[in-house]
């Protein structure tokens, strides 16, 4: 069971009364094709953290979503869309060290969910 905060400091509130000392914080893109055939990107940054072993906790934030920019190797992801989301994420990991949290990579997610990711 998951505990969803609609502000982040909601969230390090409760991560500090539980007496947590880390949070991951991940930037990911989805993916998803409309009417018009080209895929459409949404980015977000996600902060999670574990309050013990059967509850969690979250905060999203939707940084943008835009189609995909048509190139000559073809559809690729909106470079305003993915600046964005590394400028993010890295505002996000630093307030969270600010705050005194460790911060890991990586999100905590409901088995029934699924993500691709990219070999490094």
């Amino acid at each position: 069971m998951k505990v969803v905060h609609g502000s982040l400091k909601g969230l390090v509130e409760e991560v500090k009364e539980e007496k947590v000392d880390t949070v991951r914080v991940a930037a990911f893109m989805q993916s998803d094709v409309v009417a018009n055939g080209l895929p459409r990107y949404t980015a977000w940054i996600v902060v999670t953290a574990r309050l013990d072993t059967e509850l969690w906790t979250e905060w999203r934030l939707l940084i943008g979503r835009g189609h995909a920019e048509l190139t000559e190797g073809g559809a690729v992801v909106p470079a305003r869309i993915a600046e964005l989301m590394k400028a993010r994420a890295t505002e996000v990991r630093a307030r969270m060290a600010v705050v005194g949290l460790r911060v890991r990579d990586g999100i905590i997610a409901h088995d029934s969910e699924g993500m691709d990711g990219v070999l490094d």
